[in-house]
Parts: C-alpha cells; sequence; structure tokens
C-alpha cells in the first residue's frame, strides 16, 4: 500500500498582516483580472470582509462587501477573487466563492455581484454553475497601460440557505 501525503488546507478571515501575501497571489494569478483596491484598504473597513485559503502558505482569497459601483438596497459584491495559478482546477476557487457568497447572505444581502473581464472563460464557468446570471452593466477598467472591459454578473441569494 502507498501512502499520499494530504496537505490540510483551511479557510480563515485575513489579517492585515497577510496583504503582503494576498498581493502577491494577485499578481501572479494568470488573466486579466484589475484589483480594485489595495488589500491594506480591504483588510481595514469594517464591512468587507476577505478570507483566504491556505495550507503551509496562503494561496486564494475573496474579498466581499457592499456593492462599489451599482448602488441597490440589498446588494453585495464580491469583489476580488483569486486561487494561485498551482492551486486552480481543484476546487478551491469554488469554495472560495461559496465562502463568499456565505458570508454577503450572513450580512443580511438579497443579491451578490461581481465583475469579471470578458475574456475570463474558466471563473465564468464556475460563476455560471453558481447560478450567476449576467447583469446589463459593463465597466472598463484601466490596469497599467491596458483597458479591460468587465462583464457584471449578479446571483439572488433568497434562497441561498
Amino acid at each position: 500500500m502507498t501512502k499520499v501525503s494530504v496537505k490540510q488546507v483551511g479557510i480563515r478571515r485575513a489579517l492585515a498582516v497577510d496583504a503582503g501575501a494576498l498581493n502577491q497571489i494577485r499578481s501572479k494569478t494568470p488573466g486579466p483580472f484589475a484589483p480594485t483596491r489595495g488589500l491594506e484598504r480591504h483588510l481595514a473597513e469594517p464591512a468587507v470582509y476577505t478570507y483566504l485559503a491556505e495550507d503551509e502558505a496562503p494561496f486564494g482569497f475573496v474579498t466581499v462587501g457592499p456593492a462599489t459601483d451599482l448602488e441597490h438596497a440589498g446588494l453585495g459584491e464580491v469583489r476580488e477573487w483569486f486561487v494561485s495559478a498551482t492551486y486552480q482546477q481543484r476546487g478551491y476557487g469554488r469554495k472560495l466563492l461559496v465562502h463568499g457568497l456565505t458570508v454577503l447572505k450572513r450580512r443580511m444581502c438579497d443579491s451578490a455581484l461581481i465583475w469579471l473581464p470578458v475574456e475570463a472563460n474558466r471563473p465564468l464557468d464556475v460563476l455560471l454553475k453558481h447560478g450567476f446570471k449576467p447583469y446589463p452593466a459593463q465597466r472598463l477598467v484601466n490596469v497599467d497601460e491596458l483597458s479591460i472591459t468587465e462583464q457584471a454578473y449578479l446571483k439572488d441569494l433568497s434562497d441561498y440557505f
């Protein structure tokens, strides 16, 4: 019989000291993802919640809070959602998304919004499987010298749990 080493993975609320590791995850994640704000600011906002996934070190995170660009009563937003490339395709992105949606629901949000670059197919598949639907809104985000078009997706949380 062969023994297989299994790493324990945990999800916990991020602390201010985690900002450097989370910024590193964000900067190394492939794809056209635009950071919405500095993580230090997210971690300091009382109504914004960042949770990280880690084994020996953090490898993914989700940040949720009140919607930033669309203002509707009861609207929460998945502001950032990242998983390091070496941990993708293992279900960790889905687990982080579910954790973020649960936090929004517990914060009395009726629906969740997420902005996704139009060319990001893999995360879109996860969103659609979780009941997100395209919302008729797009935004143009400037990242360094590039402009990225993002599409809004909305999920009804009224019957989430």
